[in-house]
Order: C-alpha cells, then sequence, then structure tokens
C-alpha cells in the first residue's frame, strides 16, 4: 500500500494567511493599532442654555439669603428684647402721675380758686370806672400778679413730678399752657398798674385759661379740670 505524501508546508499551521488564525490575529492588531492612532472626537460646544445658571439653583440661592437674614433679625430683635427687659423704665405709669396731678390742683382748689375770682371781680369793678385811683389801680395789679405766681406755682409743682414714659407731649403742653397763663396774668397786672390799655391783655389771657382747660380735659385730669375749669367757660 502506498502512502500518501506529506509535505512539511502541510502540517504546519498557515499563520500567515489572511483566513487562517494567524491571518485573524494580524488583522484585529492592525485594525486596533489604526484605532489608537485615529484622533478623538472633539467635545462638543456647551449649549447657550448650558452655560446659563439654573433658575432653580439661582433660586435656592436667594431663598438661603433670606433665610439668613431673617434668623439674623429674629436674634438680634431677641437679645434687644432681653436688654430692653434687663433696663426696665423705673418711671411711674401714666394713671400714677395722674393721681399725683389732682392731689396737686385738689390741694390748690381752696387758693387758687378764690384768688382768680378776687381778682377778676375787683378787675372788673375798677374797668367800669371812668377814672378809678391809681391806689385802687395798685390794688388790683396786686391781686392780678398774686393770681398768676399762684399759677407759675402749680405749674413748678407739676414739672416737679417724675414723669411717665407715654403723654409726654401732653404734659409738655400742659406745663407750658398753665405757665403762659401765669405770665398773662403778670403782664395785665402790670398794665393796671401803669393805666395802659389791657383789653388786648384780657382776650389773650382769656385765651390761655381755655388753652389750659383744653390740655387738662384731654390728659382726663378731674380734680384740675375743676380748678381751671371747661374750654366752653372760656
Amino acid at each position: 500500500m502506498s502512502m500518501p505524501r506529506v509535505v512539511a508546508n502541510d502540517l504546519a499551521p498557515d499563520w500567515g494567511g489572511a483566513s487562517g488564525p494567524g491571518g485573524r490575529v494580524r488583522t484585529e492588531a492592525a485594525e486596533a493599532v489604526m484605532n489608537d492612532a485615529s484622533p478623538e472626537p472633539e467635545p462638543a460646544e456647551p449649549s447657550p442654555e448650558s452655560r446659563e445658571p439654573s433658575r432653580d439653583s439661582l433660586g435656592s440661592k436667594l431663598r438661603s439669603h433670606i433665610g439668613w437674614w431673617v434668623g439674623v433679625a429674629s436674634a438680634l430683635i431677641g437679645i434687644f428684647a432681653f436688654f430692653l427687659n434687663q433696663f426696665e423704665s423705673d418711671a411711674p405709669a401714666f394713671s400714677e402721675w395722674q393721681d399725683q396731678v389732682n392731689a396737686i390742683c385738689q390741694q390748690e382748689i381752696p387758693s387758687i380758686g378764690p384768688e382768680m375770682e378776687e381778682a377778676t371781680e375787683s378787675f372788673v369793678k375798677m374797668d367800669e370806672k371812668p377814672n378809678p385811683a391809681q391806689s385802687e389801680r395798685d390794688a388790683v395789679s396786686d391781686k392780678l400778679e398774686a393770681t398768676g405766681s399762684s399759677f407759675l406755682h402749680l405749674a413748678g409743682s407739676w414739672r416737679a413730678l417724675e414723669r411717665p414714659d407715654d403723654h409726654q407731649e401732653g404734659i409738655n403742653d400742659l406745663i407750658r399752657a398753665v405757665s403762659d397763663l401765669g405770665y398773662s396774668y403778670g403782664a395785665v397786672a402790670y398794665a393796671v398798674s401803669r393805666n395802659e390799655d389791657t383789653e388786648q391783655l384780657i382776650t389773650e389771657q382769656l385765651g390761655h385759661h381755655r388753652l389750659v382747660a383744653l390740655e387738662v380735659q384731654a390728659l382726663k385730669l378731674e380734680q384740675c379740670q375743676e380748678l381751671v375749669g371747661k374750654p366752653e367757660d372760656w
């Protein structure tokens, strides 16, 4: 029996052929090298929308800042309230001041009331005479001067009182009005003693009386209202 001829090339694997294993290995390796050598694609430029900050992020930042400031303000208010409580005012309450002022008026009614009436009546009697004597003028002037001094003393007594924290403006207006009333009596007294015209001075004095009555009424000083009268009385 004859044996087939075996050629050495037939027994060796075909490492170089394209269809063989060797060929496939070389082809894949070459493709890999080519792929590595090819330039990478450039990254895409971000769109204008992506470059703008997110509205949601801006809103959250704004809310965060507002919340921070609100927290700081609340803390400051709490600190202020704490120190305010530590340094509470020792000023009397308005009702206490009212009681003190009414008590002073109650004490002054027996003296100022008759004094004011006597000065007014004596002036009216003198003014009705065509040519009163100088002695009568001096007597009327003294009574008017004494009444004015009493009102100034009343204003000083009120001014010496410790005042409440509230109604400061009304209290100042009251004391100023009573002081002006006292000075108006002094002006009339001076004019009477020098035989000068008193019509304008008397008109101003009545206006001061009415203003005092209004201030007393506004501050609800009932006892003082008895002393100075009501606004419609003047």
